[in-house]
């Protein structure tokens, strides 16, 4: 199940051509969690995202989600890319790659239904 509001926000980041924090992101889902279980929550939102995105043939949404650390998504992403054969090559490649489809498709695109 996809929840609405953290979909409605990845857009929104996407549209202004920016990032969002896995922490920031789960304010937003308002994840009541704490430290990993947030974590792996925020996880399993992103992962349904993920899938719904790769299924339409749009691209990878959630790669607009990092670690306030290192300004990279997490491993969880690379992971799901290379699982899904979406990434060939490095991560960095990848996500330079793949956040500027993303940043490029939302410019231009409206939100799905449902």
């Amino acid at each position: 199940m996809i929840n609405a509001a953290v979909y409605q926000k990845l857009i929104q980041v996407a549209k202004a051509r920016k990032s969002i924090t896995y922490g920031e992101l789960a304010q937003a889902a308002d994840v009541s969690a704490d430290g990993d279980d947030a974590m792996r929550v925020v996880g399993e939102l992103l992962d349904a995202i993920a899938d719904q995105e790769v299924t339409a043939g749009r691209p990878l949404l959630p790669i607009v989600v990092v670690s306030g650390r290192t300004n990279m998504p997490g491993g969880g992403l690379f992971k799901y890319a290379k699982r899904k054969k979406l990434q060939k090559g490095d991560d960095m490649a990848f996500f330079v790659a793949e956040l500027t489809r993303v940043y490029d498709f939302w410019a231009k695109a409206e939100p799905p239904a449902g």
